[in-house]
């Protein structure tokens, strides 16, 4: 019983933490801290555990990446990819706020952030509706993603965009942000963001789903046998096969690959 007082009792203290974040934030500078955090956590503090991984357990490591130890990339690339990734996050976070600021500026009142491309409510959404739109979001965007990402890989756009991302041939946690502003743009904001702008979902649902969006394609682009990385993986090897997100797409359009190719000695495979 002492247990479930003390859960029901730090339930109760976040919900009552939220309601009062509601009532003394606008709702602007609710949604970007949110997603903020969201990027933090499914994105930064992820890549940063996968290369902790990396740097601190290489023989660990090399007995599970699924690519050979001369295919990695270098400490350099690593640092050059992470710089990447920071800038592009923070342009693209001036960006959301300029976004904000312009939109939801009130000069009546002389405040700011008063708008939200999402609906804030003092409690939280229900399990039904949260689940109903995580489910939603994630069909849309694996149709989205898979769409924009199939498009980056036809020859007039390759070459200018998509093929900064592929640099990567073996690719680790943080090259899963290592794009062309296009292409981040396109593939990797959009198809998340965009369909629960358009279902006006609940705040909480939209951190929440990319939250484990960002997780998601960090742990993909991990090279890690065991973070569900093999598709993405081969996809990077072989850059025309398993576009997809969840594979969804992929087995519909007859993109999906599944396993490595067998070299003739057996052994992993090296190239």
């Amino acid at each position: 019983m002492g247990g479930v007082t003390t859960s029901s009792a730090t339930s109760s203290s976040i919900s009552g933490l939220w309601a009062q974040i509601v009532r003394e934030y606008p709702p602007g500078l609710i949604e970007f801290g949110v997603t903020i955090a969201a990027q933090l956590i499914g994105f930064w503090l992820v890549c940063s555990i996968y290369l902790a991984i990396d740097l601190s357990f290489p023989n660990f490591s090399n007995r599970h990446k699924l690519q050979s130890e001369r295919r990695q990339p270098s400490w350099t690339s690593i640092k050059h990819c992470i710089w990447h990734v920071l800038v592009g996050n923070l342009s693209s976070t001036v960006f959301h706020i300029a976004i904000l600021w312009a939109f939801g500026s009130d000069s009546s009142s002389g405040s700011s952030f008063q708008l939200s491309f999402f609906t804030i409510t003092p409690s939280f959404p229900s399990i039904s509706e949260l689940a109903l739109q995580f489910a939603i979001a994630l069909l849309l965007r694996e149709i989205l993603f898979y769409t924009a990402h199939r498009a980056l890989h036809h020859p007039s756009v390759y070459a200018r965009i998509h093929k900064q991302h592929h640099k990567f041939l073996a690719p680790m946690a943080f090259a899963a942000q290592y794009a062309h502003p296009v292409e981040h743009l396109l593939a990797n904001t959009i198809p998340i963001v965009l369909p629960l702008m358009l279902m006006r979902a609940n705040i909480i649902t939209f951190g929440l789903f990319l939250t484990s969006q960002l997780a998601e394609t960090s742990s993909v682009h991990s090279g890690y046998d065991f973070a569900a990385a093999r598709q993405h993986d081969l996809h990077h090897e072989k850059f025309r096969v398993n576009y997809g997100a969840i594979g969804l797409m992929d087995y519909i359009l007859g993109t999906d690959v599944v396993g490595w190719d067998k070299p003739k000695d057996g052994g992993k495979k090296e190239a």
